[in-house]
C-alpha cells in the first residue's frame, strides 16, 4: 500500500481531534465483498496497522482472498528531532495517518475461502487495531 498521499497540496497541518459521538456520513456499508471490518470507535489508524493488517491477510491466505481498504492516509504527522533545541518552527513530516470515524467500514473481504479461517484471522485483525471494531457482513 501507498505510504503518502500522491498530491498534497500544504505540507503540515494540525492534527484532527476525533470525538467518540461524531457518526461517519459515508462508508456506513459495503459495497465490493461480503465481509467487512466496521469501527465501534472513532481513533486514529497510521500505516504500521495498515501494514500488519495486510502482511497478516497475505500470510493467512496467500491469493485466495481479496481485500479492499477504504482508507486513505491524508493527514501528515510532524514530529522534531529529539536532539533539537526549542523554537525554530515545526518539524518534518514523521508519518501518515487517517482519522477513523465511528461506523465506518475499515476493510472488505471477500473471495472462496473457508468462513472459519476467515473469521479467525479478522479476530486477530481486531486485536492488532488500537480502536474497536466489529466483524458485519452484507445482507442482501
Amino acid at each position: 500500500m501507498k505510504q503518502y498521499p500522491k498530491n498534497f497540496r500544504y505540507g503540515r497541518i494540525f492534527r484532527v481531534k476525533l470525538q467518540n459521538n461524531h457518526l461517519s456520513k459515508y462508508l456506513l456499508n459495503i459495497w465490493f465483498y461480503e465481509y467487512g471490518l466496521k469501527a465501534l470507535t472513532s481513533g486514529k489508524l497510521r500505516v504500521q496497522h495498515i501494514n500488519s493488517i495486510s502482511r497478516l491477510l497475505k500470510r493467512n491466505f496467500k491469493k485466495e482472498l481479496k481485500t479492499r481498504f477504504n482508507i486513505s492516509l491524508d493527514t501528515p504527522i510532524t514530529k522534531k528531532p529529539e536532539e533539537a533545541r526549542m523554537g525554530k518552527g515545526k518539524g518534518q513530516r514523521f508519518c501518515w495517518e487517517y482519522n477513523v470515524k465511528r461506523g465506518s467500514v475499515l476493510l472488505e473481504v471477500g473471495g472462496f475461502v473457508d468462513k472459519d479461517r476467515l473469521f479467525k484471522s479478522l479476530h486477530n485483525l481486531q486485536e492488532k487495531l488500537p480502536l474497536y471494531t466489529k466483524i458485519t457482513r452484507v445482507i442482501y
